[in-house]
């Protein structure tokens, strides 16, 4: 009897070991940046803000096809940091004649899957310039941005939300070159 409750204990002992690891997943979330950032000098500050949503570092994306209204998040990718923080760390803007700051309102950033092989991902922020020190509105913008044909996956995502962020660099840089010095008027 003592050798038949041993075995017994030997093999509920070892089922329940076993049956810990039945249907998990392993490994841990992998972590995300937008990639190294280049040092540069520059006579621009950023402020970046978002929506409290936005203050996370879950990857978004939404099923356009399924139901549009469902915000998903992938399960084994994280960004480092919350993503505004991020994106303030990698929007560098430099050459400009005149300090400035910049306050960036970021409102939109995730991918979207047309269907299940067709996604794309999206970036809106609007933008605010002022001269002296914050006292002075230059011009104000928004930009909405899209990066077409990305891969459907959170690879796919991050490559394409890197290739925004140096879209929206371009295009604020070229704006802030032709502003005038005057103030904008609303």
């Amino acid at each position: 009897m003592k050798r038949y409750l041993r075995h017994l204990s030997v093999i509920i002992l070892s089922t329940s070991i076993s049956a810990c690891n039945i249907g998990s997943k392993p490994g841990l979330p992998i972590i995300h940046d937008f990639g190294p950032t280049v040092q540069q000098t520059s006579n621009v500050t950023i402020t970046l803000d978002a929506p409290v949503w936005l203050w996370d570092d879950r990857i978004r994306y939404r099923l356009l096809y399924d139901d549009a209204t469902v915000i998903r998040h992938y399960n084994r990718n994280r960004w480092e940091a919350s993503l505004p923080a991020l994106l303030e760390r990698r929007l560098i803007i430099a050459g400009l004649s005149q300090p400035i700051h910049l306050q960036v309102r970021l409102t939109q950033f995730e991918q979207q899957f047309e269907a299940a092989d067709n996604a794309h991902v999206i970036m809106t922020l609007a933008v605010s310039t002022f001269v002296d020190n914050n006292l002075r509105l230059l011009g104000e913008r928004k930009f909405s941005l899209i990066q077409k044909n990305v891969p459907p996956n959170a690879t796919g995502a991050i490559t394409g939300f890197i290739a925004l962020i140096e879209q929206a660099q371009t295009e604020i840089q070229s704006w802030l070159e032709t502003m005038s010095d005057e103030p904008s008027t609303r």
